[in-house]
């Protein structure tokens, strides 16, 4: 039952920000299990519930089909290639070099929210540059480090011109796939406590639903910027925290 309203709290709190959540279950879960099952679990629990978050976006019309391809086509190679050269990578230049980047992505966030928008010199859609860089990004963290991602996504989403909204919603349907593919790698190698997950699993898939849905009955122009604010209070947070654990 715990567990279930933990799923539940965390799939509530990944929808608003956009993200696959793995570190959040897999800090419930490391309380439980063996570091690596929780690994391997937590992927398993993140992967159903980013699924049904993602047909959830989707319904409300918050997803940008043509900004997320690009990314899922640059960040799955990049997970193969980060999965490779994370053997020889110092994990403390690696999380020196993240906890920087977000921090740095999460206090351009908030100063977008923070002053008044400008027009970009160019529509969204017309940096696909840029977004093959964010996807490239992206797939580098889940391959090195383990990490889903998300933060880094969101972040550079919401820079590229896309509201809150769509940068979770988008966020949300790239890092489905990305997910995926650390699934497969890691049923592969390392067993799964499917109780443990299937519990939390339950409450994660409730959270990632219903929250996108209540969403819609609230006036999304209203909540963009608190939102986008609190989104780059988060980014920074998990940022300072990977400076703070050296």
């Amino acid at each position: 039952m715990i567990n279930i309203l933990l799923g539940l709290l965390i799939g509530i709190f990944v929808s608003l920000i956009g993200g696959g959540g793995a570190s959040l279950y897999l800090g419930v879960l490391s309380g439980q299990l063996p570091t690596g099952v929780a690994v391997s679990t937590s992927l398993f629990v993140a992967l159903p519930a980013l699924f049904f978050g993602t047909l959830t976006q989707i319904h409300i019309r918050n997803v940008h089909f043509k900004i997320g391809n690009q990314l899922i086509i640059a960040a799955i190679p990049s997970i193969i290639v980060g999965t490779f050269l994370g053997k020889y990578i110092p994990e403390k230049s690696y999380t020196i070099v993240i906890g920087v980047l977000l921090t740095v992505m999460g206090i351009i966030v908030l100063r977008k929210n923070l002053i008044p928008k400008r027009q970009l010199s160019k529509p969204v859609h017309q940096r696909p540059g840029l977004a093959y860089s964010l996807g490239i990004l992206s797939g580098l963290m889940v391959g090195l480090g383990g990490l889903s991602g998300g933060a880094t996504t969101v972040a550079g989403l919401s820079m590229m011109g896309l509201t809150t909204f769509e940068a979770a919603g988008t966020t949300t349907y790239v890092l489905c796939a990305m997910a995926l593919v650390g699934f497969i790698s890691h049923l592969l190698a390392i067993s799964i406590a499917w109780s443990a997950g299937i519990t939390l699993m339950i409450g994660a898939i409730a959270g990632s639903i219903i929250t996108p849905l209540v969403l819609t009955r609230i006036s999304l122009r209203k909540l963009d910027q608190p939102l986008g604010i609190f989104l780059g209070v988060v980014i920074i947070y998990f940022g300072v925290k990977m400076l703070l654990t050296l």
